[in-house]
């Protein structure tokens, strides 16, 4: 009997890390900074980048960046993101008007050693006029890496209007964890 009851103890604890292992299983993506780009907190050139209360993609306002000539717009740091091992992920939505050119978004990641590393989407760059577009940039930060800063940018290729809101600086597993 007391055989009977050991065993049964061991399988029951079996289970037991059996479920809580697969319970942990691939961490979804997590927002490690929000910017509602509903004032002007946080933006970092604000002589380039004014608070449009008109133009929004959720109610309450945007970023407008009226460029005329080819500059590349920064917008937000986020000191000491925690992603050694992970995926990056800069996300915004961005619309354009009359802008001859193309807009996108830029994302640099410094390290603590002096090292950076520059992540563009040129495929999903837009210009002339357009709604409101979902585009992200991302990058793979290595085990090992400890960036101490981001930098969200927009870079505006051109002369015209841009407007961006809703920016998401995001971290995921890396590809294939």
């Amino acid at each position: 009997m007391k055989d009977v009851r050991t065993i049964a103890l061991v399988g029951l604890a079996a289970l037991m890390v059996a479920a809580l292992s697969c319970s942990k299983g691939p961490q979804p993506p997590k927002d490690i900074q929000y910017f509602p780009c509903d004032n002007m907190d946080g933006v970092q050139t604000p002589g380039l980048v004014t608070f449009d209360p008109s133009v929004s993609a959720d109610g309450k306002g945007s970023l407008k960046i009226t460029a005329d000539q080819p500059t590349t717009v920064a917008l937000f740091d986020v000191p000491f993101p925690g992603a050694e091992g992970s995926s990056l992920i800069y996300k915004a939505k961005v619309k354009t008007k009359d802008f001859g050119g193309d807009a996108y978004l830029q994302m640099v990641v410094h390290f603590a050693n002096g090292g950076s590393l520059s992540t563009m989407n040129y495929q999903k760059a837009i210009g002339g006029t357009t709604g409101w577009v979902d585009m992200e940039t991302s990058t793979v930060i290595q085990a090992g890496q400890k960036p101490d800063v981001v930098k969200l940018n927009l870079v505006a290729n051109g002369q015209g209007t841009v407007w961006i809101g809703d920016v998401h600086l995001v971290r995921a597993p890396k590809p294939g964890s």
